[in-house]
């Protein structure tokens, strides 16, 4: 019986039907627009509910090895409609610039399902896998598939199918060095295939804190876009935590023979209710990069950000300045349930942001932010205000205005929050979404 209805409620999450005019929603990550800020301290496996797993601290025994043998069982679920008008230039550009003004709008319906299963075959092997359907492109995807392996409760190890992250900032994520990929024409054409992480990784505790040592592969550090990857198409990378009672240290490196060394350090320090948070990163060009014999180009990049809660939680606040001498840089976003994979730029010189968010006592399912990013040396902007209600269970109306301004020539005017890269727009969108979780 058992077998039966886990067979159906499979049968069900890959079977739905999705009507759209042209295009859908899920390029909007209209959910991390109203997230509510997620402490930089790593996850660590089945914590914190719907969190995406990432890295097992070091210093901390992985959450599955507490837990005893057995399965689980999740399914999400996620619909939506809505509507999105919009213009190819902002209104306060219409009298000034040489381009054609154009008026377009975006109807969708869209829907996805979500399967996971996480085995504890023994106290020291588990298992987890991940996959689901979306619209648009109706086929199977595989989100995770990796395991957990612990040698004499000394070293930790997770291989597979997944997405591990490193740094803090959440606005410029520069120090998340095992998502850069290389500059050059090849790695947008290799976005076409999944260009999602391949890693083995281990942890190892030392004293207050913690090596983690790995290896990372992406399609798109192949070149040719073939399936195997040689030794100069794998990225490696090594971190060293230090969790001291007044500051949480990173210090690491990644390195692929394609793109420049890079190295970083992150401190976070929490004084009661305010989180402050710096970090930096140094790359340097070297000789194993094709056409290049010497050790040159050394560029610098550092933020210095701020979190805090006033009025008992009510409003939160984080402001950010982040310097960036690597211009020309990409980073590697990887395909969620609302969005397909894609390359998002750094620009250069002084970057500075602020986001705001509040959620009333006197609306509980109430919630207004505002997210600010500014460029000073391209005079480029990027403001999207937004405000998300839960009329009923399950259920999120949220209405947000993405709008790039400044510079037409600038970065967010071209490359910005909308999903056709209209400078301005106005989205609505309803959605409802769901999860349970089945123990075996």
């Amino acid at each position: 019986m058992r077998r039966a209805f886990l067979l159906l409620l499979l049968f069900h999450s890959l079977f739905f039907v999705v009507w759209a005019d042209d295009t859908d929603f899920s390029d909007w990550d209209m959910d991390t627009l109203f997230n509510e800020p997620v402490d930089t301290e790593e996850v660590s496996p089945g914590e914190k509910g719907d969190v995406k797993e990432e890295s097992v601290p070091a210093k901390n025994v992985p959450a599955f090895l507490l837990r005893k043998t057995g399965a689980s069982l999740d399914a999400s679920y996620y619909f939506n409609a809505g509507i999105a008008p919009g213009w190819n230039q902002a209104p306060w550009h219409w009298d000034s610039s040489s381009k054609e003004n154009e008026y377009t709008h975006i109807v969708g319906l869209g829907m996805a399902g979500g399967m996971g299963l996480d085995v504890q075959i023994s106290d020291v092997f588990r298992v987890k896998n991940s996959f689901g359907f979306y619209y648009p492109n109706f086929s199977l995807y595989v989100d995770q598939f990796f395991f957990d392996y612990t040698i004499k409760n000394a070293v930790f190890i997770r291989a597979g199918k997944y997405e591990p992250t490193w740094g803090i900032s959440s606005n410029f994520p520069f120090t998340n060095l095992l998502a850069r990929v290389p500059n050059g024409p090849w790695w947008k054409v290799a976005l076409n295939s999944s260009q999602s992480a391949i890693v083995a990784r281990a942890d190892i505790p030392i004293g207050i804190g913690g090596l983690q040592v790995l290896a990372l592969h992406r399609r798109g550090f192949i070149e040719d876009n073939s399936i195997n990857p040689g030794l100069r198409e794998i990225g490696y990378g090594a971190k060293y935590n230090l969790a001291f009672p007044w500051a949480d240290i990173d210090v690491g490196a990644f390195f692929l023979a394609a793109m420049p060394l890079r190295a970083f350090i992150s401190v976070k320090k929490t004084i009661k209710e305010t989180e402050l948070y710096t970090e930096g990163m140094t790359s340097v060009q070297h000789p194993f990069t094709d056409d290049h014999d010497t050790w040159d180009n050394w560029n610098f990049s550092a933020n210095l950000g701020v979190l805090q809660d006033f009025f008992t939680d009510k409003l939160t606040v984080n402001a950010e300045v982040f310097y960036n001498g690597e211009a020309g840089s990409g980073l590697f976003r990887p395909k969620t349930d609302l969005r397909e994979e894609e390359v998002s730029p750094f620009i250069g010189g002084l970057n500075t942001a602020l986001n705001l968010r509040f959620r009333p006592d006197w609306f509980k399912d109430l919630r207004f932010v505002l997210q600010f990013l500014y460029a000073p040396k391209e005079n480029t902007a990027q403001l999207v205000p937004g405000i998300r209600i839960n009329p009923l269970p399950h259920m999120a109306v949220s209405l947000a205005v993405p709008m790039a301004l400044g510079s037409e020539d600038g970065t967010y005017y071209s490359y910005n929050a909308d999903k056709n890269n209209r400078p301005f727009s106005i989205v609505l969108l309803v959605s409802l979404t769901g999860r349970s979780v089945f123990g075996l």
